[in-house]
């Protein structure tokens, strides 16, 4: 148990006296402190919905107003929005624009300057707002009138200005004239009213209610593309010439120098086209129309070409090897590409002489080809016929145009055409005149004995299995084409009308010998290849509706036949329609083809030809003859 002793009484004495003292202090201060409430209270009663004394608006009273009342009294007593004047000066040409402040969008918000001297005294905490209040009360307050501006009645008033003073900034450029060349178009320095600027500048004369006189602040505005005077003198130097093409060595079949590209079309092509340079401004290219320009080139392509010309060969029994009768020919064709990547890289030089470019075309049978790159390792095919009995001239023509097909090599896939191999047939070709047949008849004529060795050379693709694509019968049957082979194996051309030609449809070139035999009065063809064991069987000609020859013989006059002769031109043979069946097989016997020659020959009577002195029909001088 706690013991606990009782305060003396000397101490108690002393406190009692300290409570005595501080009592009148403390009470005076609450007294004070009720006054200054019920004061302030007062105070505000007194005020309530007015504005305070001592606050003003630009010099304007507006103590003990209410708000509505102040409103009233800052729209009559601040009129310089609408009656000021603001003159607005461009720097550029001192042009000058006089607008009123409330024109430019400025305008005093008079219900915020309201709201702003109704609240003095009336915001924050109760020390703000007492001390708010009595500084008013005694010192005055001032509030500055709330300036509003209108972004958008401030650019309707300048937009007045903007033909005048402002413009877009527009880039050089080149656009295409009524004849297509690029046409130049000067570029445009745009100009902005900073309006920004604009508005700091009012807001002193506004604030002191003043005139004004604002220079425009005018920014220049340069666009991506400005400078093009290095594309005009470039421009100016690309049509300054026409382009000429050359051949960078003279074409010994072609008489032509080159060919010239108009300055006009040349304009057509080009384009000035806007790209971002090292700097990051905007520069100008010149560049063509590629596709133009490569369209054009185009068109020469089947002037320059010339097809190669393969090398002749014959085939060595012995060796099994080719042996070089005539070197082959490189063809030629025009390189676009390259032609066009030419004109172009010298387009910007001022250089107008561009370089032709040709590109040489090798053949596959060239000199040095072999024969087992070729597949030529064989003898595939060997067809002969006889022409007993023919004339000199006819023997000559048919040497002379065999000749012609020696050592031909026809590549895989490839249309071998008989015209093309012939070529012309004259007397300056080295034909003689004979007979020839033309439009049913016998005629004297160049190149009569040609036919001898289409016949042969048709007869030789027949039995190789080869795909014919054109054969034509003579117009009657002829006794030379009809031994060996018999009816319906003949094939008659006339360059460059009736053409012989097949296909070489094996994955082998073909080499085509030929051998002329005086003595036997023989033709062989020989084809050389690689077998693909194809097999080929002909059925026996078909004679259908055959007539008989003419009864009457046909003598006709000749005044180049010697006096006193006659000679026989044609021998009686009878019509028919003749069909000859070809089946063709494969290396494992299967039928591949199957199709039907037909021939029509017409009858034909003998024919006679007779010199001065010779009366028509006399036999006895008719010539026998020798086999």
């Amino acid at each position: 148990m706690q013991a606990i002793s009782p305060r003396s009484p000397r101490a108690a004495g002393r406190a009692r006296n300290l409570g005595y003292f501080l009592i009148p202090p403390i009470v005076g201060l609450t007294l004070l402190a009720v006054l200054l409430a019920l004061g302030l209270t007062a105070y505000r009663a007194r005020y309530s919905g007015r504005v305070y004394t001592g606050v003003s608006v630009a010099g304007i009273d507006l103590s003990k107003k209410t708000s509505t009342e102040a409103e009233a009294v800052l729209g009559e007593a601040l009129p310089y929005a609408g009656a000021a004047t603001v003159t607005l000066v461009d720097p550029g040409t001192g042009e000058e624009w006089g607008f009123t402040p409330a024109q430019l969008g400025v305008s005093v918000d008079t219900a915020a300057t309201t709201a702003a001297a109704f609240d003095v005294g009336r915001s924050g905490g109760p020390l703000r707002r007492l001390q708010d209040a009595f500084q008013s009360w005694y010192y005055g307050r001032t509030i500055a009138p709330i300036i509003v501006f209108d972004e958008s009645q401030l650019d309707r008033a300048l937009a007045g200005l903007s033909e005048t003073v402002e413009r877009n900034a527009v880039s050089a450029s080149w656009q295409p004239n009524d004849s297509g060349a690029p046409a130049y178009v000067p570029a445009q320095i745009g100009r902005s009213i900073d309006r920004a600027y604009l508005r700091e500048q009012l807001m002193q004369p506004i604030r002191a209610e003043a005139n004004a006189r604002v220079e425009l602040l005018v920014h220049d505005i340069y666009p991506p593309v400005y400078d093009t005077t290095e594309t005009t003198e470039q421009l100016a130097s690309l049509y300054s010439e026409p382009v000429h093409f050359y051949f960078q060595q003279p074409l010994d079949d072609f008489d032509l120098s080159g060919v010239t590209l108009p300055a006009e079309e040349l304009a057509r092509w080009v384009r000035v086209e806007q790209v971002e340079g090292p700097d990051g401004h905007g520069q100008h290219r010149v560049q063509i129309d590629e596709n133009a320009a490569r369209n054009w080139l185009a068109q020469f392509g089947a002037q320059f070409y010339r097809e190669p010309v393969n090398a002749r060969y014959y085939f060595n029994d012995d060796t099994r090897e080719l042996v070089l009768v005539a070197p082959h020919v490189d063809g030629r064709e025009l390189d676009v590409e390259a032609t066009l990547q030419r004109l172009v890289a010298q387009l910007n030089s001022g250089n107008h002489a561009v370089p032709i470019i040709l590109r040489d075309i090798t053949p596959l049978a060239h000199s040095g080809a072999t024969a087992a790159e070729l597949g030529i390792t064989e003898l595939i095919t060997e067809t002969t016929t006889w022409f007993y009995g023919s004339s000199d001239a006819r023997k000559h023509n048919i040497a002379r145009a065999a000749a012609n097909f020696y050592g031909v090599v026809v590549a895989p896939g490839e249309e071998f055409s008989f015209n093309r191999y012939l070529g012309s047939v004259s007397e300056t070709d080295g034909y003689e005149v004979g007979l020839v047949i033309v439009g049913g008849r016998t005629l004297r004529g160049v190149g009569g004995g040609v036919c001898q060795v289409s016949t042969t050379l048709y007869q030789t693709a027949f039995w190789s299995g080869f795909p014919i694509v054109e054969r034509w019968e003579h117009g009657y049957m002829v006794g030379y084409y009809n031994d060996g082979e018999g009816p319906g194996m003949d094939a008659t051309v006339f360059s460059p009308i009736v053409d012989f030609r097949f296909i070489n449809n094996t994955p082998y070139h073909l080499l085509i010998e030929n051998y002329y035999n005086q003595e036997f009065e023989s033709l062989t063809f020989k084809f050389y290849s690689t077998s693909m064991g194809r097999r080929v069987v002909k059925t026996e000609p078909v004679f259908e509706n055959i007539v008989p020859p003419p009864a009457d013989d046909v003598w006709e006059y000749d005044e180049e036949i010697p006096a006193g002769t006659v000679q026989q031109y044609d021998y009686a043979a009878e019509g028919a329609r003749v069909t000859v069946q070809r089946q063709v097989f494969n290396a494992d016997d299967q039928l591949i083809e199957e199709r039907a020659f037909v021939s029509n020959y017409i009858p034909w009577p003998n024919v006679f030809r007779y010199g001065p002195g010779v009366e028509p029909g006399d036999y006895s001088l008719v010539p026998k003859p020798d086999y």
